[in-house]
């Protein structure tokens, strides 16, 4: 039971950062209507959150790495909760966008940070069913995130939902003061560039952040255009997208919890081949065009995610040793860098093509991370 509650804490500050980032998106039209400028104008804001939400990843780990987890944590959400609560306030775009680029850089350490945690206090099957869970928590953050907050602008306005999720990452500032405090600092800790350095040079290390790019490049870069597929292409109600968004949530969720049960049978490689085995298949329903067929393939999608990403952040954070968060700060980076260039790719393709030359070249793509796979022994 105590394991669970580390990890419901954990989880609870992930799964905010990761629907205050998400939900934003969903309150364009209503601060584009408040503010009189256009939808265009106002996804600034989401510009300015995702830049220091992607690079910062790394420096909170490494500081956390060398001041404490909790401490860093604790500062991180209310921090979180300040700035979203001044969110809630701006006057004008200019202000908003500021306070976003600051809940941002805030939001930027909770992931790799809280990861990080979860290496320091756990190791080997539990580690690894921990990490997917957390992961899965993330991403159910981002669905529900979707699907209640299209109800939530209904009945409100964006202003409230930001105190809303101010009073929320204060609830979790609060909660993790029952956080065990880090056992080790390393107060002795190299440069930020030379611990970087010292990591990459391990040969295991480097394949498994380049199997995390490879892995968010493709089913990041995938799901970034599920709602968008389902909505213009397969002309599907919004409430219903909302509900396929949730699935890939709960999807990711679900397997993290089976995840022991994989490796007490599975080998760590086989368990990447499935899961990347898992988005091909993915791939391959997408291709159909069938309604029915792109809610299984986003489930298989979500299954494919964390099966490879729980495999690879745990191993991540097993071989860095005293450099837990800082290594976890890389996969964030990896993961999220590579989702966002799978996504950059996909609106060019897009501009000149149909969904399905898409969702083809993600499939001819992910032939690469699974032959890494099945040629590396040592992930």
């Amino acid at each position: 039971m105590k394991n669970y509650f580390v990890l419901v804490l954990v989880g609870f500050a992930g799964f905010i950062s990761a629907a205050d980032n998400w939900v934003a998106s969903l309150l364009l039209p209503d601060i584009s209507e408040d503010f009189g400028i256009s939808i265009s104008q106002v996804s600034i804001v989401l510009t300015a959150y995702l830049i220091p939400y992607g690079v910062l990843q790394p420096v909170y780990g490494y500081y956390s790495d060398r001041y404490g987890r909790k401490k860093i944590l604790l500062l991180l959400m209310l921090c979180l909760s300040i700035s979203t609560l001044l969110c809630s306030i701006a006057p004008n775009i200019v202000l908003l966008t500021v306070c976003r680029f600051i809940t941002g850089l805030f939001a930027a350490g909770i992931i790799a940070v809280s990861l990080g945690i979860l290496g320091e206090l756990y190791e080997k099957e539990i580690l690894t069913k921990f990490v997917g869970i957390f992961l899965g928590l993330i991403f159910l953050g981002q669905g529900l995130s979707s699907a209640v907050g299209g109800w939530l602008i209904e009945i409100s306005n964006w202003r409230n939902i930001f105190i809303l999720f101010s009073i929320l990452s204060l609830l979790s500032f609060f909660s993790i003061f029952c956080l065990p405090s880090s056992g080790y600092i390393n107060t002795k800790k190299s440069a930020f560039i030379k611990a970087i350095c010292s990591l990459l040079a391990q040969n295991t290390l480097r394949k498994i952040y380049l199997l995390a790019f490879c892995n968010g490049f493709i089913v990041l870069g995938t799901y970034s255009y599920i709602g968008a597929y389902f909505s213009t292409s397969l002309s599907v109600d919004y409430r219903y997208v909302g509900i396929g968004l949730m699935l890939f949530g709960i999807i990711c969720f679900m397997t993290g919890f089976l995840n022991r049960f994989f490796l007490k049978n599975i080998a760590n490689r086989k368990v990447l081949i499935s899961g990347f085995s898992c988005s091909v298949i993915s791939l391959l329903l997408l291709m159909c065009h069938n309604i029915l067929l792109t809610y299984f393939a986003t489930m298989f999608l979500g299954m494919g995610y964390i099966l490879v990403q729980s495999i690879l952040a745990s191993r991540a954070l097993e071989l860095a040793l005293n450099d837990k968060g800082l290594s976890s700060g890389i996969i964030g980076v990896a993961i999220f860098g590579g989702g966002g260039i799978g996504t950059y790719l996909g609106s060019l393709v897009l501009d000149v093509s149909e969904y399905q030359m898409l969702f083809l070249l993600f499939l001819c793509l992910i032939a690469v991370p699974l032959l890494i796979s099945m040629c590396s022994k040592d992930v």
